[in-house]
């Protein structure tokens, strides 16, 4: 089968303007209109997707650790997955006080770098929140999104900080294999049974 010159130039021009877009794209600054299309965001959905994948098809060891109650914002559970290379991809915490409980998922890319974090709550006004942090292969913030699902809102910060503060736990400056073994102030929970 021979192609005509003028579908082959068509064919490249088209090539062409679809990598010079993706290219455009990929330097393009991330916004409130594009960032759930931008590259950059796509290939850290693309790293959690592939984790969470990893969880279901248990190619992951996951370890969990539960508390009892005793200390506001103490974890009540701490959960690690980690891949064959001994690198944790993902590391879960919850914790809560008498009036509201949030839950931080952390997710690492192969080389142990911090891609993302999915933070969800929950108040007893009601409020319900869904907090989302991308980062990029340096560890900069790419996109950060604060967001109520329901209800009228909580004293959460609507940008969450990388220093350990009075209002929220840092997200960033910890090492997730240090933290799931840390000591707790809190008892372990007895296993029933």
């Amino acid at each position: 089968m021979r192609i005509k010159p003028a579908v082959l130039i068509l064919f490249l021009a088209t090539v062409l303007c679809i990598s010079f877009t993706a290219t455009a794209m990929q330097e393009e600054p991330i916004t409130a209109s594009n960032w759930q299309r931008h590259p950059k965001i796509m290939q850290v959905r693309a790293i959690v997707s592939s984790i969470d994948a990893g969880i279901k098809k248990r190619s992951f060891k996951v370890s969990k650790r539960e508390f009892e109650y005793c200390e506001p914002y103490e974890d009540t559970m701490r959960k690690m997955a980690v891949d064959v290379k001994g690198v944790v991809r993902k590391y879960e915490n919850e914790a809560g006080s008498d009036d509201s409980m949030l839950t931080w998922r952390h997710y690492y890319d192969t080389a142990g770098r911090l891609r993302f974090v999915f933070i969800t709550g929950g108040a007893v006004n009601g409020s319900q929140l869904e907090h989302r942090i991308y980062f990029d292969e340096s560890g900069k913030r790419l996109w950060e999104e604060h967001k109520y699902v329901k209800g009228p809102g909580y004293t959460w910060p609507d940008v969450w900080p990388e220093e350990q503060n009075d209002t929220a736990r840092p997200i960033q400056k910890f090492e997730p294999a240090k933290a799931f073994a840390a000591k707790s102030p809190c008892d372990a929970k007895k296993r029933k049974g």
